[in-house]
């Protein structure tokens, strides 16, 4: 039995892939912000409450499951909210930035040890990677111009390069970290963060969070060999795009600790 660990575990896309591994026996870890889980939430999960935008929360949940779990063989992020307005956190955060990024950061790193007891660890981090967009190196939490549909596709830009850096600096090399892009997914947050004419678009073409999670779980259990790798839904993706500099990972890599460092992280 394989001990999955899956951000927003308890909704969407996160369920229906908690859903999934719960049916073949695995031992799924969910994470959300929900008091209570839904009723077709798998009863055989684990359900860890916590509100990952703030990073206190994350650091509790990192020592309850390594505390709980020692081997954690999957750690999967799916926990995303994309802001209409700007929204900052008690710790002073914008909110999208610390749900969709710096929680993802905490977690690989703080659950680093507890991967590399596992036999196949495999970090899959669920985002707009492949998309194009530069970053706002000046702003990074866009506080002085927060666009709805810029903030979101700026998070992903930072979730690639965090992956490059945590591949880059990754002396032990024994995880897997994968990038992942599934398009189009009708899940209720796209569907309510959307414009009408990309509602009708979602509506459309969208898939469903059953089938994008079957795609996923499919990835999953034929992971590439290397230490990094990055897919739009079946197709893998060059990381020879500029949206994978390793110069600019090793930067936001040093502002992400400069920004971490109150934390004692």
């Amino acid at each position: 039995m394989r001990t999955i660990v899956i951000t927003g575990g308890a909704s969407g896309l996160g369920r229906g892939i908690a859903a999934n591994f719960a049916k073949v026996g695995e031992r799924v870890i969910a994470i959300g912000s929900s008091a209570k889980v839904a009723a077709d939430f798998p009863e055989s999960a684990v359900y860890i409450q916590a509100d990952l935008s703030l990073v206190s929360e994350n650091l509790r949940v990192v020592n309850e499951i390594k505390a709980r779990f020692p081997v954690v063989d999957m750690l999967i992020f799916c926990a995303s909210r994309h802001c209409k307005e700007y929204i900052e956190t008690a710790e002073g955060f914008e909110f999208s930035f610390a749900l969709d990024y710096l929680s993802r950061f905490i977690l690989s790193h703080g659950l680093k040890e507890s991967l590399e007891a596992a036999e196949n660890p495999a970090i899959l981090n669920i985002c707009g990677t492949g998309m194009g967009g530069a970053v706002n190196w000046d702003d990074l939490q866009h506080k002085n111009s927060f666009v709805p549909q810029k903030v979101m596709m700026h998070g992903s830009r930072l979730n690639d390069l965090s992956a490059v850096a945590f591949a880059k600096n990754d002396k032990v090399s024994k995880i897997k970290y994968i990038l992942y892009n599934p398009m189009a997914v009708k899940t209720p947050g796209m569907m309510e963060f959307s414009g009408v004419a990309m509602k009708f678009i979602y509506k459309i073409m969208g898939k469903s969070i059953e089938q994008a999670a079957a795609i996923i779980s499919e990835l999953l259990e034929n992971p590439p060999e290397a230490p990094l790798a990055a897919y739009r839904q079946r197709k893998p993706l060059s990381l020879a795009k500029p949206t994978y500099s390793p110069e600019n990972a090793e930067r936001l890599y040093g502002m992400t600790k400069e920004l971490l460092e109150n934390f004692g992280l």
